[in-house]
C-alpha cells in the first residue's frame, strides 16, 4: 500500500542511541493499555499474546527506507494509525510495521516476534514480501493497489 507517511530514518534514532557494536537486531514493543486496546482486554481469550513485539535485523533497521513515523496524509499520525510512534518497513509483510511503540531494545539475539509466536507455520521473522515465494495460503505473485480494481504483478 502507497501512503504519504511523515517521520523519519530508524537509521537516525540509531545513531543517536548508540547501541553497542555487539547489537544484531532491535526489538519494538507496543503499548499494553486493555483499557485503549478492547483486545487486550481479553486476557488469555485475545487474538494475540501483548504486550506485540516485532524486530528486524541491524542492517535491514538502518536502510534508509526503514521509517519511524508520526504522521501520514499532512497529518499527526492517529491513534488508529500506530500513534504516536509506528515503524514501517515497506519490503515486509504489513505486521512488521508495529504500531504504537512504547520501548526499542537492542539484542544480539534475535527476538521473537508476536506472529512468529502465534503462527510460526505461516510468519517467519523475516516477513519479506516476494512475488517468487508464496504465503502457506496465498500468492504473493499479483497485487492490487488502493483504488485499483485489477491485480497487478507484484513490484519488487
Amino acid at each position: 500500500m502507497v501512503v504519504p507517511w511523515i517521520g523519519f530514518e530508524l537509521s537516525h534514532l540509531i545513531k543517536y542511541a548508540k547501541p553497542l557494536s555487539s547489537a544484531k537486531y532491535i526489538r519494538f514493543e507496543t503499548l499494553y493499555d486493555p483499557e485503549q486496546f478492547p483486545d487486550q482486554k481479553r486476557g488469555a481469550f485475545a487474538a494475540l499474546h501483548y504486550p506485540y513485539i516485532e524486530g528486524l535485523r541491524m542492517d535491514e533497521a538502518m536502510n534508509p527506507l526503514t521509517l519511524m513515523a508520526v504522521g501520514l496524509y499532512g497529518h499527526t499520525l492517529p491513534p488508529q494509525n500506530g500513534a504516536p510512534l509506528r515503524l514501517i518497513v515497506p519490503w515486509k509483510y504489513g505486521f512488521k510495521s508495529i504500531k504504537s511503540i512504547v520501548k526499542i531494545t537492542f539484542s544480539d539475539t534475535q527476538p521473537l516476534n508476536t506472529w512468529q509466536e502465534t503462527a510460526p507455520n505461516e510468519y517467519g521473522f523475516y516477513a519479506n514480501v516476494n512475488p517468487k515465494v508464496d504465503h502457506p495460503r496465498w500468492s504473493q505473485k499479483r497485487e492490487r493497489l488502493l483504488g485499483k480494481f485489477f491485480k497487478q504483478d507484484t513490484l519488487c
